[in-house]
């Protein structure tokens, strides 16, 4: 266990519980069931944050292959089997956070354009969003099972390396790998068909939930724009902040996840052996939930006031008491109307 996996998860639990608290004390009553799924992400990444410290987990990736291990270390509570299963279960949570904040801009482009909400987002219909990463969860996890379990060809390749980096055999490291070719004793390289079958399906979901982040963000980009003049200031103002939150929010996982897992994966698959593409990907997914719940605590006008005052109260400064304001419509008696901020 390192110090910067420790950091990092002590600051996930800390800024992850706080998001908690704000999301259930101080979400504006605009925000609908979309608290529930911001609350679902929150807790995921406490949870992700809580698994990943404890589970020592260590990729790398060498020539045409990569590999995902643990060390099984003489004084471990966990059998060798048992260890395989919880490099296992890291791969399901990384893979149904690959399709978490698609189930976000589905929800939001729902909560924008009344047409599809009601039609995919309402009533029961909500619930299906918090599958969707369960499902991809699932089926990636399938994939490693099936197509990446240890087997000898792994082994033989993989043996130097786990005794370079780490000093033990492999003998005593539960993984998760595969190379992606394979060569006979003429030297001639052929593909190793098994890793790219569960190579490309994982390819697959990685696209297919980008292509809802970056199309329905496009949607509701377009949407919003169209009616800014058409809604009232309250219900447009929470409306872009929690888009940007979104978009921050879903940024985050881009530049520490999506980005550094796609070099991840590249790079042995074009049998380039770079060093550093495995220590930073270790980095950036630890780093991850300590800094994603940051973009809602800022952006979100309620939660960064709320933060604000409970921030002065820590440091004793007078700062005035919290109180979360709405704006209403109100009517005249000549008929005309204007906004009203109330307490």
């Amino acid at each position: 266990m390192s110090t910067y996996q420790l950091v990092c998860t002590i600051i996930s639990f800390i800024l992850n519980s706080f998001l908690v608290w704000l999301i259930l004390r101080h979400s504006p009553k605009q925000t609908g069931k979309y608290k529930w799924l911001m609350l679902y992400t929150t807790c995921f990444e406490m949870f992700w944050g809580a698994f990943d410290l404890p589970a020592e987990i260590i990729a790398h990736s060498v020539g045409c292959a990569f590999i995902v291990f643990r060390v099984n270390h003489p004084d471990s509570l966990l059998s060798s089997d048992q260890s395989s299963w919880v490099v296992l279960v890291y791969t399901a949570i990384f893979g149904a956070s690959m399709a978490l904040f698609a189930s976000h801009f589905i929800y939001r482009y729902g909560s924008i354009d009344n047409e599809f909400g009601n039609k995919f987002t309402s009533g029961s219909k909500f619930g299906v969003l918090f599958f969707i990463p369960v499902v991809t969860g699932v089926w990636w996890s399938t994939v490693v099972r099936v197509w990446f379990w240890p087997n000898l060809d792994m082994d033989d390749y993989t043996r130097n390396l786990i005794r370079e980096q780490v000093g033990v055999g492999i003998e005593n490291i539960s993984y998760i790998g595969a190379k992606f070719y394979n060569k006979n004793v003429n030297g001639t390289e052929s593909f190793n068909i098994p890793a790219w079958i569960g190579v490309c399906q994982m390819w697959f979901m990685v696209i297919a939930s980008m292509t809802c982040v970056f199309g329905f963000g496009a949607f509701c980009y377009f949407r919003l724009s169209s009616q800014l003049s058409l809604v009232s200031n309250s219900a447009n103002n929470l409306q872009v902040q929690l888009f940007y939150a979104l978009v921050l929010q879903t940024a985050i996982p881009l530049i520490l996840m999506h980005f550094p897992i796609a070099i991840y994966f590249l790079c042995p698959m074009l049998d380039l052996d770079f060093d550093f593409a495995s220590a930073f990907v270790a980095s950036t997914i630890t780093l991850y939930p300590a800094v994603d719940p940051l973009p809602s605590i800022l952006i979100i006008k309620n939660y960064r006031r709320a933060t604000i005052y409970s921030f002065r109260r820590l440091i004793c400064l007078p700062g005035g008491k919290y109180a979360a304001r709405s704006t209403a419509t109100v009517h005249s008696n000549n008929g005309r109307s204007f906004s009203k901020t109330v307490n």
